[in-house]
């Protein structure tokens, strides 16, 4: 299984004074990357360093409950969307976060999995890939450079994420409300001028993780880190984004959402519109995260034998995860976990596609808490994924 190291978020009171950016390439001259406007010069005021002596101070004595979410914004113009994963705490804190965004690319650049897929099959134009800026850092940020900008992209979403630890989600809103000039004289380490964008998406984040079930942890704050990673868990006509809370030997938190291309009258990603417009998207489809369209895509599995819907297996994939050590997950994953290429061995062998037959309904009994997906071990297997 290949696995690919994400740039970590260190959580409010393990942040550091800067983060180093991700490898790899980004945009492309058809997609614009960047524009002057998009790099500020940032004024000095307080330290990260200070900051985080600060959050220190202020660290909470005994188990804390803590809970994960995760939203899809629209934080840098209509080119890209926007994903940001929050932590909080039970005093509406942010104790970690997450951000990356996902445009179209020249096909020459790394896309999300299954990318050749999603062209083969009429979703996405030939030659353009739908890529993580965070994995095409490198080449993004060229492109930036080049419009003036003097920092990665990858380097300013970890200080923006680092920022953004140790804040109330009141604190944040009300920031991300504030002129771009003001923003980034509080946030003097980023220079991106779209950084308002950027801490609303992940105050909306914080505000979904407050809808979801919590986990009591009583370990040391200092060492825990938030991951993400995207996967292909389950076949080829989407792709998983996994999200991963851990202290290096255990998942404390996990997130599972799942992206595929959906006929357009959906709720697609945000921009869908302007990405088809812009010839990336084929007519008549939209990128949709399964979680947002959770009735039609688990009416979709009722009409094909399932009971249980898409956003409540992923819920109990995680259930199952959140507390296990990575030892034991990494177990449970080499014994059960079948890959797209030792399945199709599997049934040149056999003469016989059990995965498929079993695909459309999606469901099958299970013993992961009671999840009835058909490729949980994979889901299992993106969330350990992201860890790396």
């Amino acid at each position: 299984m290949k696995k690919r190291n994400l740039t970590m978020t260190m959580l409010m009171l393990a942040c550091s004074a800067s983060l180093a950016a991700c490898s790899g390439s980004s945009d492309n001259a058809s997609t614009e990357a960047t524009t002057a406007a998009e790099t500020t010069t940032a004024a000095e005021t307080t330290t990260a360093a200070e900051e985080t002596t600060e959050a220190k101070e202020e660290t909470p004595a005994g188990p804390v409950q803590l809970r994960i979410g995760q939203v899809e914004g629209a934080a840098h113009g209509d080119k890209c969307f926007t994903v940001a994963t929050a932590v909080i705490d039970e005093n509406d804190t942010i104790v970690a976060a997450y951000i990356d965004e996902y445009q179209f690319l020249d096909a020459e650049q790394e896309g999300v999995p299954n990318s050749e897929a999603f062209i083969a099959a009429g979703s996405v134009a030939e030659g353009q890939v739908l890529a993580s800026k965070r994995d095409n850092n490198d080449y993004y940020s060229e492109m930036m450079e080049k419009a003036g900008s003097t920092m990665m992209i990858a380097a300013n979403f970890d200080e923006i994420q680092t920022f953004a630890a140790g804040k109330t989600i009141a604190e944040l809103e009300e920031l991300a409300g504030k002129p771009v000039e003001e923003v980034l004289d509080a946030v003097s380490s980023a220079t991106l001028a779209d950084t308002p964008g950027y801490l609303g998406v992940i105050a909306d984040a914080a505000k979904a993780a407050k809808e979801n079930k919590a986990v009591e942890y009583d370990g040391d704050l200092n060492n825990v880190l938030l991951y993400a990673d995207e996967f292909a868990a389950h076949g080829d006509k989407c792709f998983t984004l996994a999200a991963t809370l851990s202290d290096g030997d255990t998942i404390i938190l996990s997130y599972i959402d799942e992206f595929q291309f959906l006929d357009s009258e959906q709720e697609g990603v945000p921009n869908s519109a302007a990405f088809t417009e812009a010839g990336s998207i084929l007519d008549g489809k939209v990128l949709a995260s399964k979680r947002v369209n959770n009735a039609y895509y688990s009416e979709n599995m009722k009409n094909a034998g399932a009971t249980m819907e898409i956003a409540a297996n992923f819920d109990a994939i995680q259930d199952f995860v959140n507390g296990k050590s990575l030892s034991e997950l990494d177990e449970l994953v080499a014994q059960n976990y079948v890959t797209e290429e030792e399945a199709e061995v599997s049934e040149e062998e056999s003469g016989a596609d059990d995965r498929t037959a079993l695909e459309d309904g999606e469901e099958e009994v299970d013993a992961i808490s009671g999840a009835t997906l058909v490729d949980k071990w994979g889901y299992l297997a993106a969330i350990l994924n992201a860890v790396g």
